[in-house]
Parts: structure tokens; C-alpha cells; sequence
């Protein structure tokens, strides 16, 4: 049985454009593991959003682009052939949502003779939008006979990540670090919030600090979703008096929009404006050499 590993991310807008940020947001909207509404209202909505939000969407990634392309893309290609060179097995990268998606890496992975697919989403928590969206594509894929798929649903306890979360903080002195998580919407909290609440359980005794607050962002529309607020955690400590902070998006694998533009960008003017003084943002882990072994370590662990 010849193997094959994959890593997969969620994916972003192919072309730096209004039309490529309208077509992945659509496709993403679209996916009712994302979106848990009957499908009428899920695609109207998907349209809807899509049109009102690809502008910003739009200059967002331009900002924080790497070679013209998402910073997702670029750290997910390297961590890739990172992990192939570590672990002498032939690795793909592939994405939930547009090109080189999971569909078409599998679709090629077969041509060239494979038939045990070990796929690990980069989601750290396991999450509805994310890893069960993933396994969702896994599971109504087409199988035969001869084929073997594995799947890792998490790594929020692997000790290799909490390492190496422990050690890009052991460097930053602040009075306050805050831990920043998507959030979602209650109805779908089980088992997240459990597992980035053990990862930062884990990271505290790791680290012995008891200082780490635990904050979600990224909400979108109405609804219940998982509090408190980043955001909220800054109003609370700046009327404290607290001058220097930390944010760390340990959820997050990759550094896009979301870390790069929401924390590091307006979260941290915010911070500013409310008599903040100095505030780190503590980069994802990216395609560092760290990152790769936690994957391998992962993925070695399925026989």
C-alpha cells in the first residue's frame, strides 16, 4: 500500500483581486459546516456577503501579501516540503476551499499510484468550520477497495506545539498576554472551546505563567458566540492601567488577515487609542522548522 501525507489549510483568494476575494468567499460561505442554514438562505447569504465585503477582503490581502500571494499559501507550500524532507515520504499541500483543494490533491495523489491517504488539517482545535468541514470532504469522497484514509482530528495537546508556543513567548515581557482564538457560535463550541482551553491550560504550566486570558475573535454576524471578545479584554485591562500586552493567535497555523490585519493591525491601533504603550503581537509558527516536526510528529504517529 503506497502512502501519501497531506497537509491541509483552510485556503484564501487565488488572485489578489475584488473578483478572486468574491469567488473564495462565496465558496467558503457557501459550506454549511461554516454556514448551518437550509441551502436557499445559505447561498443567498453566501452571495450577499461576498458582494458587500470583497473590497476590504480584497485590500486586506494585498497588505499582507507575500510574493503576490496569501501569506497562507506561501508557509503552507514551505511547511510541506519541510515535512517530506523530515519524514522521506512523499507530502502534498491542499486546501479546503479553491485550487489544489483536497478533491483534486487525492484525484492526483491516485494517478500517481497512491492508496493510503494520511491527511492532517492544520487546525490545532477541532473545530465544525474547519476540521469537520474537512473530514466531511473526506468522508463523501469516492473510495475503492484497495484505499486506506486516516485522519487527524487534533494536535491541542501535542507536546511538540506546546513547546513551541512556550518558547515564542519566553522572550516577551509584558504585564499581560492574551490568547486569541476564532471564535464560533455557541452552537457549535463543542469540543473547541475545550481544546483551546486546554491548550492554553497546557502552555500555563508549561510556561508556570498564570497571566494568559483567553480571548475570541473574528465574530461575524448575529448570534450567541463565544466569549469574551479580545477586544473586550483590552477595554478591561487598559482601564486597569495596563500599558504593555502580548497577543498570541494560537489557534491560528498561519499568519493571514485575521492575525496580521484584526490583532496586529486593529487590535493594536485600539490598544493605542485607549493609552496602550507597547503591544506585541507573537507571530503563528508559520513554516518555521519547529512547525514542520509538529506536523511530522503528528503524522508519524499514524501507521
Amino acid at each position: 500500500m503506497k502512502r501519501i501525507d497531506i497537509i491541509a489549510n483552510l485556503g484564501a483568494s487565488s488572485t489578489l483581486t475584488e473578483d478572486g476575494a468574491e469567488a473564495f468567499m462565496r465558496e467558503f460561505l457557501s459550506d454549511r459546516f461554516v454556514l448551518p442554514l437550509p441551502f436557499p438562505f445559505r447561498q443567498l447569504l453566501a452571495r450577499r456577503i461576498a458582494k458587500k465585503r470583497k473590497s476590504i477582503y480584497c485590500k486586506n490581502s494585498q497588505k499582507v501579501a507575500i510574493n503576490g500571494r496569501s501569506p497562507i499559501f506561501e508557509y503552507t507550500e514551505s511547511l510541506a516540503k519541510k515535512v517530506e524532507k523530515l519524514s522521506l515520504r512523499k507530502t502534498y499541500f491542499a486546501y479546503r476551499y479553491g485550487k489544489n483543494n483536497l478533491i483534486d490533491v487525492i484525484e492526483k495523489a491516485r494517478i500517481e499510484g497512491a492508496t493510503h491517504f494520511c491527511i492532517l488539517p492544520m487546525y490545532p482545535q477541532n473545530s465544525m468550520p474547519t476540521t469537520q468541514s474537512m473530514k466531511n470532504v473526506i468522508a463523501n469522497i469516492k473510495k475503492f477497495p484497495n484505499e486506506k484514509f486516516d485522519f487527524v482530528e487534533s494536535y491541542c495537546d501535542n507536546q511538540l506545539y506546546i513547546q513551541a508556543l512556550a518558547d515564542s513567548i519566553k522572550a516577551v515581557e509584558s504585564d499581560a498576554l492574551i490568547a486569541s482564538f476564532h471564535s464560533v457560535p455557541l452552537s457549535m463550541k463543542n469540543p473547541y472551546a475545550q481544546e483551546c482551553e486546554k491548550t492554553i491550560e497546557l502552555l500555563c504550566k508549561k510556561t508556570e505563567r498564570k497571566n494568559v486570558l483567553l480571548g475570541w475573535q473574528s465574530k461575524t454576524g448575529k448570534g450567541k458566540w463565544l466569549e469574551p471578545s479580545t477586544e473586550s479584554l483590552i477595554r478591561k485591562l487598559t482601564a486597569r492601567g495596563i500599558k504593555n500586552i502580548a497577543v498570541i493567535c494560537a489557534g491560528f497555523s498561519t499568519d493571514c488577515t485575521e492575525t496580521l490585519i484584526e490583532i496586529n493591525t486593529d487590535l493594536r491601533n485600539y490598544f493605542y487609542e485607549r493609552g496602550g504603550e507597547k503591544f506585541t503581537y507573537i507571530p503563528c509558527l508559520n513554516d518555521s522548522d519547529i512547525h514542520a516536526e509538529i506536523l511530522c510528529d503528528e503524522l508519524n504517529k499514524i501507521k
